[in-house]
C-alpha cells in the first residue's frame, strides 16, 4: 500500500503554518522596503538630475524617464509578491473552501443528500464485463439452482445476490443467496424431491419465493437516488432497483442499485 500524502501530525502541521507565516511576513517586509528604496531613488534622481539644469525641457525629460522606470518596476514587484503569496497560501484557501463545502453537505438530511445524487453516479454498471449477472441461455426449468446458481455463481464469485436477465438485457429476477438456500433447505427437509434437481422455475413457481425474486424496482437514467430509496422503502421485499432505458422493467437494464448502496450514499 502506498503511503498517504495527507499529513496528520499536528506538530508538523503547526510548523508548516508557522513557516508559511514567516515567508508571508518576509515577502511583505521585502516588498515594502523595495518600494521605499525605489521611491527614494526616484525622488533623489529627479532632484539631482534636474538640479542646476537650466534647460527645463531636458529636466522634464529626465524626470519623466525616472517616473516611467518607477512605474514599470512597481507592477513587476507587485506581480512577484502576489505570485509568491498565492503559491504559499492558495492551498489553505482551497482546503478551507473544501471544508466549508463538506460542512454544508453534513447539514443535509439523508433524504436531501439522496436528492442530489444521480442514479448513474451510484449504480453498478450492468454493461461492465466484471459485473456478475446471469443471462438466461436456456429455459428456466433447465437452470439448476444448485449447479448453475449456487455453485456456478455464488460460490465461484463469492456473491450474495444475482440479477437474472433475459437475452434482451431485461431483468427478470433478483436471486439472493439467503432466499435460494432457504428454498433448497425446505425442499430437502420435506423429502419430496432431490435438492440438487431443483430448477429456477421450481422456485419461481412457489408464491412466496417467486414474489421475492420479482420484487425489484426500476427507474430511468435521469432519476435521483431518492426515487430508489422510495421504491425500496415502499416494498418490504424489494432490496434492488435497476436503471433501465425507459425507467420500466420492460426495457434493457444498464445499471443496478442495491439497498446497501442507498444506505451508504445516505450517510452524513
Amino acid at each position: 500500500m502506498e503511503p498517504s500524502n495527507t499529513n496528520t501530525d499536528p506538530n508538523s502541521s503547526h510548523a508548516e503554518l508557522a513557516a508559511r507565516a514567516d515567508i508571508g511576513k518576509n515577502v511583505i517586509y521585502f516588498s515594502l522596503a523595495t518600494v521605499g528604496i525605489l521611491g527614494l531613488a526616484a525622488i533623489s534622481a529627479a532632484v539631482f538630475l534636474g538640479d542646476g539644469d537650466k534647460d527645463v525641457g531636458i529636466a522634464d525629460k529626465r524626470f519623466a524617464l525616472v517616473r516611467d522606470t518607477f512605474t514599470m518596476l512597481l507592477p513587476v514587484l507587485g506581480t512577484w509578491v502576489g505570485t509568491i503569496l498565492a503559491f504559499y497560501f492558495s492551498r489553505e484557501n482551497f482546503a478551507e473552501a473544501a471544508k466549508q463545502t463538506a460542512n454544508l453537505v453534513k447539514q443535509l438530511s439523508p433524504e436531501q443528500k439522496l436528492e442530489q445524487i444521480p442514479v448513474v453516479e451510484a449504480m453498478i454498471s450492468l454493461e461492465d464485463m466484471t459485473t456478475v449477472k446471469y443471462t438466461l441461455s436456456k429455459p428456466e426449468d433447465k437452470v439448476k439452482l444448485w449447479e448453475d446458481i449456487v455453485e456456478g455463481v455464488f460460490n465461484k464469485y463469492d456473491k450474495n445476490r444475482l440479477p437474472i436477465l433475459d437475452d434482451a438485457g431485461r431483468v427478470k429476477y433478483v436471486i439472493h443467496r439467503s432466499i435460494i438456500d432457504k428454498f433448497i433447505a425446505e425442499k430437502a427437509i420435506s423429502g419430496d424431491t432431490d435438492a440438487k434437481s431443483l430448477s429456477l422455475s421450481d422456485m419461481i413457481a412457489s408464491d412466496n419465493y417467486g414474489q421475492v425474486a420479482a420484487a425489484f424496482g426500476a427507474v430511468g437514467k435521469t432519476t435521483k437516488l431518492i426515487a430508489v430509496k422510495q421504491q425500496i422503502d415502499g416494498n418490504p421485499n424489494c432490496s434492488d432497483v435497476f436503471v433501465t432505458e425507459d425507467g420500466t422493467k420492460n426495457s434493457r437494464a444498464v445499471g443496478w442499485i442495491t439497498n446497501v448502496i442507498v444506505a451508504e450514499k445516505a450517510k452524513l
